[in-house]
């Protein structure tokens, strides 16, 4: 999309471009998003230099769920439904002392 601007006339500095881009990440990313505002400075940081913080960021997030998961033992992972069984010579002496009745 930044590219295609020039061609309608439409200049970004580069702070507006990665401004936006910021503004663009979901609340997922809120504590990132403020982590990189807080230590960096944006009016001269690179798209490229804020996408490699973003992507490093997302890979060892998928990297940490993905541990997390592995480390929970199979019983944990899955949860078991557990069901009451009768025999059908329960069923049909249940019945009949009903009839009894």
């Amino acid at each position: 999309i930044t590219n295609a601007l020039p061609g309608v006339d439409k200049v970004f500095g580069k702070d507006e471009l990665v401004r936006k881009l910021l503004r663009c990440l979901n609340d997922e990313w809120e504590p990132k998003v403020r982590a990189i505002e807080e230590s960096k400075d944006l009016t001269v940081m690179e798209i490229e230099e804020l996408l490699g913080y973003v992507m490093t960021h997302e890979v060892k997030w998928n990297k940490k769920s993905t541990n997390l998961v592995e480390k929970k033992p199979q019983e944990e992972r899955w949860k078991d439904i557990a069901l009451k069984s009768t025999h059908k010579e329960e069923i049909s002496s249940e019945d009949e002392l009903e009839e009894e009745d």
